[in-house]
């Protein structure tokens, strides 16, 4: 996957870390994509060495081939009994289907909690609990878009999201579509950007990373 490809892929932080291990080392997981993770940690860690990133979730241990893209001290050690704290950005290199399929479900769940605070004081917006995320099958879509106050759907074969509106898989069910065009008109940017990045798990496949023949 090229550098241009990775950054399309929203970053969504996360209100409470993750405990995780890369390697030997414990490190807090802050932030999460598609493609990657941002990481806390006491330890150095290379970025020539693969690692293996290990969490839970939901009870369910997955771990992801990972490479570290880029590490920095992010809080200097005040006193010797101190460590200082460092942060990684990590990119993934291989990930079983389940591990995918895992930090999809991930994803999905943070973009719809963040969307959801976005809109918590707005009057008359359904829950987005009612969308189903679902990654479409086939290779068609639905653009939408919002021009002049009224929204403009049609079927595409291309997958690129529009500046005023979102592209999804043409297999989601119209109603939820139209949740997700409700969200859109009354949310920030910010929750517009939210929104297309829901709507981009519908039609991102494997998103270039290699799948691994085994289960972690």
């Amino acid at each position: 996957m090229s550098s241009n490809e990775r950054r399309r892929y929203g970053r969504i932080q996360l209100d409470q870390p993750v405990p995780a291990r890369l390697g030997d080392f414990r490190v807090r997981i802050i932030e999460i994509s598609l493609a990657g993770f941002r990481l806390l940690h006491e330890a150095r860690v290379s970025t020539i060495t693969p690692y293996e990133l290990t969490f839970e979730r939901n009870g369910q241990v997955t771990s992801f081939l990972v490479k570290a893209a880029r590490t920095s001290l992010w809080r200097l050690a005040r006193s010797a009994e101190e460590r200082s704290i460092y942060q990684s950005g990590v990119h993934i290199l291989e990930a079983s289907r389940e591990a995918q399929l895992l930090l999809r479900e991930f994803v999905a769940e943070r973009v719809i909690r963040a969307i959801e605070e976005q809109k918590a004081n707005a009057r008359g917006i359904p829950p987005l609990a009612a969308y189903m995320y679902q990654p479409g099958k086939g290779e068609l879509y639905r653009c939408c878009e919002f021009i002049d106050g009224q929204w403009r759907k049609r079927e595409t074969a291309r997958s690129k999201q529009p500046p005023n509106g979102f592209t999804i898989s043409a297999d989601v069910d119209p109603v939820h579509v139209d949740l997700l065009c409700r969200t859109w008109e009354t949310t920030t940017d910010e929750g517009r950007r939210l929104t297309q990045l829901l709507a981009e798990l519908s039609i991102s496949k494997g998103e270039g990373i290699p799948t691994r023949r085994y289960v972690p």
